[in-house]
């Protein structure tokens, strides 16, 4: 047990996880109590910020307090102290509270005690909530699992030379890896997480957030209001992405060219970039069965007369779809065309170098010009080792969060670093259905809608689906009680979801904190909101065309409705209203992080020109969602792929 809890600490969110997860009503239920509190602590001493991690202890301190409470709820008892009608209304009141501050720590609080409690099997492997959903858990791993890509191993401190020192292994990385060691480049490939291993997919949501995600999945905007996703292995988040491939539409790559003033998008280059990518990743709709989540929202779209399309997919070959539906934690079967399959195996079987628990502190600069990377690597032994690499290009590919800050470590002070985020929030309504749904099945996502994709100018929202297990709905459905809690997560097998993907307009920032690692401010706007609601209440209306008998938010608590009557849907916005929309009071997650180091003509509003490289330094490019101008408004893997193939085509020919 760490002991960085003090024991009123510990007592406190002992009493936090006896409140926020039912009661136990058997003995397998009391002992996944015990494990998820004891593994909450652990959760939070994993925390990826060390600001955010001392915030979570200074809200325990609060909680354990007497006096604290008094001051700030009124009741004279630390929370251990009261009854579980009493805690309960507390944590509510700190949900409920004006205070953004306290919504965002009760946010925290309960999305670490559902996630240590839902995420994890219990000592027979399987869980009693998995039991009362009809959820199976992880399934057995086909026989045949891919080969995990060869890797470079550095046991000490060194010093290796190249033509290309690329930072990233991801969309941007991978791709430009790929082109470049095919012009005949060598080429070494830097990234901070694992190397992943089909063997080591176990499905196991807990152990897989932790493995392949960006800061095992807890990372979060500042505020606590958004969770971030975002893969960290070789092969980054093409390795855990739903495989969607959609490419930019016409209209935003003429608006991306007006806005950074270039005219690259809309040519025939970019074109034929596009064009490449899609041809190595064998895009098309071959396997595009719908499953039974994907079923409901074509009945419901189709019911309404509204947009219905098929998704487009980077896959070979995908079984049935009950393997499928784990894909987010790595694909087993080895149909998914990531990175690992497809331009990082072309790139190592060309002499590319892949050097995996790599963490990049700076671009080595000299002269105005880049000439290598200083990094540190985690070796076989788990000692950790300096590894300089001397190249004559530096590609920057480490994603929308870390881009921003490798350059900002480096001493680059163009002060369009970081500036211009987007996030793509994404939320959902939530239906609960007569019929049995099994939302974890089916291939990842096979249909979607673009009814209210052009609300204004070009934004507005997609609606899409996902497969849900119990992270998702952890960390994503309100609270109101222990109880009404585990009702919902027992429905889980009737319930399906309408997604919303907001093409945000307006923009947040990523700086660094004193550790020089990326820390994120981001609320929605006014104009965003606006978008939101209108994509929120037609979700609604879909999932009442499908059938479901009732429906809820995200919001803590939810907003209930069953769907019969006049007037129902008008009274079900009006409660949406009065529960709000942003700073923790409903549940978001951002899939996709792009535009903070965006590609222009002007030096004064960019980061980077037409062919990637920087404004500031010779030698430097940027080749990932970092580059965008503003919001794609689609799943954005096509896109980065595309820009990195352009990018790796722009180096090749100045050399």
């Amino acid at each position: 047990m760490p002991d960085y809890l003090s024991p009123q600490q510990r007592a406190a969110l002992t009493a936090v996880c006896r409140t926020i997860l039912p009661e136990p009503a058997s003995d397998a239920e009391a002992t996944a109590l015990d494990a998820a509190t004891a593994r909450m602590e652990q959760l939070i001493g994993a925390v990826p910020d060390a600001g955010d991690r001392k915030r979570l202890l200074t809200l325990l301190t609060l909680l354990g307090s007497s006096l604290a409470n008094l001051l700030l709820s009124g009741r004279a008892s630390g929370l251990p102290d009261l009854p579980r009608p009493e805690r309960e209304r507390l944590l509510l009141s700190w949900a409920r509270s004006r205070i953004p501050l306290r919504r965002a720590g009760f946010q925290a609080l309960k999305r670490l005690a559902n996630v240590a409690y839902y995420c994890w099997p219990t000592t027979d492997g399987s869980h009693p909530a998995w039991h009362a959903a009809g959820y199976p858990g992880p399934s057995r791993a086909p026989g045949d699992l891919p080969e995990t890509l060869p890797i470079m191993v550095v046991d000490r401190d060194a010093t290796v030379e190249c033509d290309v020192v690329v930072v990233g292994s991801g969309a941007g990385g991978g791709v430009v890896a790929g082109v470049l060691a095919e012009a005949g480049r060598s080429v070494v490939v830097l990234d901070k997480g694992p190397n992943p291993d089909p063997k080591k997919m176990t499905q196991v949501e807990g152990d897989m957030l932790r493995h392949l995600y960006l800061g095992g999945g807890m990372l979060m905007t500042r505020s606590g209001s958004m969770p971030i996703l975002s893969g960290s292995c070789l092969g980054g988040g093409t390795v855990i992405n739903y495989t969607t491939s959609f490419p930019l539409s016409e209209r935003t790559r003429v608006e991306w060219d007006r806005v950074a003033g270039l005219a690259l998008f809309s040519s025939q280059r970019f074109a034929d970039s596009l064009d490449r990518v899609n041809d190595r990743l064998n895009v098309g709709t071959e396997w595009t069965t719908p499953g039974r989540r994907d079923e409901i929202l074509e009945r419901g779209l189709e019911s309404l007369g509204w947009h219905v399309g098929i998704m487009s997919r980077n896959v070979t070959g995908c079984p049935d779809g009950t393997e499928c539906g784990f894909c987010g934690y790595g694909c087993r079967s080895g149909a998914k065309n990531d990175m690992a399959r497809t331009y990082l195996r072309d790139a190592s079987k060309l002499g590319a170098r892949l050097v995996p628990l790599c963490e990049a502190n700076r671009v080595i600069v000299e002269r105005g010009k880049a000439t290598g990377v200083v990094a540190a690597v985690r070796g076989p032994d788990g000692a950790r080792h300096r590894l300089t690499v001397r190249a004559q290009v530096v590609v920057a590919a480490c994603g929308a969060l870390h881009t921003p800050a490798l350059l900002a470590r480096s001493g680059i002070s163009n002060r369009s670093i970081g500036r211009g985020l987007r996030l793509h929030p994404s939320t959902a309504i939530a239906g609960v259905f007569e019929e049995r749904v099994e939302p974890w099945t089916g291939f990842m996502q096979t249909r979607y809608s673009d009814q209210f994709a052009d609300l204004h100018d070009g934004y507005g929202a997609k609606f899409e689906t996902v497969p849900i297990h119990f992270a998702l709905p952890s960390s994503g459905f309100g609270w109101e009680s222990g109880e009404r809690s585990r009702r919902d997560f027992e429905q889980l097998g009737h319930s399906s979801i309408v997604g919303i993907l907001l093409r945000d307009r307006d923009s947040g920032r990523v700086s660094v904190n004193r550790q020089g690692q990326p820390k994120v401010d981001y609320e929605l706007s006014d104009y965003d909101v606006g978008h939101l609601r209108t994509a929120l209440q037609g979700a609604a209306q879909v999932l009442a065309a499908a059938g479901a008998r009732e429906m809820f938010s995200l919001h803590t608590p939810p907003v209930r409705a069953k769907p019969n009557g006049d007037g129902w849907l008008d009274r079900f916005m009006s409660d949406l209203d009065g529960n709000g929309y942003r700073q923790c009071r409903m549940s978001y997650v951002s899939f996709h992080q792009m535009a903070s180091a965006s590609m222009g003509s002007d030096p004064a509003s960019s980061v980077v020109g037409e062919t990637g490289e920087s404004h500031d330094v010779r030698g430097l490019y940027v080749a990932d969602a970092s580059v965008f101008p503003t919001s794609s408004g689609v799943n954005p893997m096509i896109t980065i792929m595309a820009i990195a193939d352009h990018v790796a085509r722009a180096i090749d020919e100045r050399w």
